[in-house]
């Protein structure tokens, strides 16, 4: 015969001390009462259920509020990104629109391009745009503002970016003139003294303020805007007065720009 297992057991032994405690404590003259420490661990049992349950609503709530937050940081992201992209094309539509007056004077195609790098290295200012040979650029491509101030000119190209030889840099050299009085001279980058403009006799007419242009009797387009005189020199022991430039570029947000492609 079977012998009852452990559980079997367990269970006839929590009934029949159920029943003994339900005739002994329960059952008076054929009523049912409780113990009064039965009856306040009852009432302290159903307070603690009632908070936990409490508890758990205000976790429901918190997560409810939590999930709520996330998606309203979520709307706020959104809505920042795209005043982000709204300002972005209200500044390349208005870059558009500056430059295409600019592109017109030229009897060059022309490529839209962007600064991502201006720095000043030993060498000289390390300019990189994110336009390059899949894009049509070429070296010595001329690059300039949609307002028609040179930059300077391609000095390297990769396939997806180049570098630009900058206008201050000792290496740019550019035939120039004084937009009122015509005094023409060659113009050459010096670093962090911005410019210097050349071959300018004592005789000839020029002030502080004056404007430079470019001639065009060289490889750069003419009438693109260098810069203005900051500072002259008079020697009387010398053929040439030293005059120094300002780059316009210097008074320019840099960002977007015109590559000026002088081999169609």
């Amino acid at each position: 015969m079977a012998r009852p297992s452990f559980k079997t057991f367990l269970l006839l032994t929590t009934i029949i001390t159920g029943a003994v405690f339900f005739n002994k404590y329960a059952i008076k003259d054929g009523l049912i009462f409780f113990p009064e420490s039965f009856m306040k661990l009852g009432n302290y049992l159903f307070i603690k259920a009632e908070s936990f349950g409490g508890f758990m609503e205000k976790i429901k709530n918190f997560n409810r509020l939590a999930s709520e937050n996330d998606k309203l940081k979520q709307n706020q992201e959104a809505i920042l990104g795209l005043k982000a992209r709204v300002d972005d094309l209200e500044d390349e539509n208005g870059f558009l629109r500056r430059s295409g007056r600019i592109a017109q004077k030229f009897d060059h195609p022309v490529v839209y391009a962007g600064i991502f790098n201006l720095n000043l290295a030993p060498a000289g200012y390390n300019v990189l745009l994110n336009k390059g040979a899949q894009d049509g650029v070429s070296v010595d491509d001329v690059v300039v503002t949609a307002e028609g101030i040179l930059v300077g000119k391609i000095q390297k190209v990769m396939r997806n970016f180049s570098r630009v030889l900058f206008v201050s840099d000792p290496e740019l050299k550019i035939t120039a003139k004084t937009l009122n009085s015509g005094t023409t001279g060659i113009v050459r980058g010096a670093l962090g003294e911005g410019m210097y403009f050349d071959f300018v006799i004592q005789e000839d007419e020029i002030k502080e303020g004056d404007v430079l242009i470019s001639t065009g009797n060289d490889m750069f387009p003419p009438a693109l805007v260098i810069g203005s005189v900051e500072n002259i020199e008079v020697n009387a022991t010398q053929i040439f007065k030293k005059i120094r430039i300002r780059p316009a570029i210097k008074d320019t947000q840099l960002g977007r720009v015109l590559v000026i492609k002088l081999n169609k």
